[in-house]
């Protein structure tokens, strides 16, 4: 499906909704708090400081909405792939789990599906919503060089390293949490600002982190204090040329 389709799609699902779901209450509640292992990706920093003063623009717009407060804007970011969660804890033999010594070579593989991969441009925006986060949409170039640099590093990786997802993948910047609320005051609120053009950013570089979420409870400046642990960055060559995913 392609992006476009996709976000289109998630806005009419978003629509039909009732009320907003708050999980960043909701997977810190009973046992379930005990799952919150820190999650590994490679994510692209949002670096253009234009692009960061119209994220910070559209937090705004919706501050009144969002209960808890929202990540600087210099903390966003898109993720290209979730490879897992990294085990605290030896006996937590969940799927998808990864000891930090394997953080060493999932780096170094991906230094290697990396090396040849050049700066390339998307779109950001317009806005969006899950039932749960508003957010921008990321929308790929015409060559769609942002598919061929996240099919590199998923091939890169082993199967373990690549989790199924019950959704397609769908490029975001998440820009806030809604909480529990009523959906259709904040469908009118949204519809404006669906219109708006995206916004180029150039991707330069590319980050591995793991990102730790064992803050409890869900209070409102949560957020603030969960933690980004840079593992490995990858610069990407200049050169303006085609992207190749073989």
């Amino acid at each position: 499906m392609p992006a476009s389709s996709g976000f289109a799609s998630k806005w009419e699902q978003f629509v039909r909704h009732k009320r907003t779901e708050d999980s960043l209450a909701g997977e810190r509640r009973g046992l379930r708090r005990y799952l919150l292992m820190p999650t590994i990706a490679f994510v692209i920093p949002i670096d253009d400081e234009a692009v960061r003063a119209q994220l910070a623009a559209w937090q705004s717009a919706f501050a009144d909405v969002l209960p808890y407060l929202p990540q600087p804007v210099d903390r966003t970011h898109i993720t290209l792939h979730y490879a897992g969660q990294l085990r605290t804890v030896s006996w937590m033999l969940l799927p998808h789990t990864w000891r930090r010594p394997a953080l060493r070579w999932m780096a170094a593989r991906a230094q290697t599906a990396l090396a040849h991969c050049v700066e390339f441009t998307v779109g950001i925006g317009p806005l969006n919503a899950f039932p749960n986060v508003l957010f921008a949409e990321v929308h790929d170039g015409d060559r769609e060089c942002l598919r061929a640099v996240r099919l590199r590093v998923r091939r890169a990786l082993p199967l373990r390293a690549r989790p199924s997802s019950p959704w397609n993948y769908l490029p975001h910047i998440t820009l806030g949490y809604w909480g529990e609320q009523p959906v259709a005051p904040l469908v009118e609120r949204l519809r404006p600002f669906r219109t708006a053009e995206p916004l180029p950013l150039r991707v330069t570089r590319i980050k591995l982190t793991v990102y730790w979420r064992d803050e409890f409870p869900a209070t409102p400046d949560i957020l603030l204090h969960l933690r980004e642990e840079v593992i490995a960055e990858y610069t990407l060559a200049p050169q303006n040329r085609p992207c190749d995913a073989d």
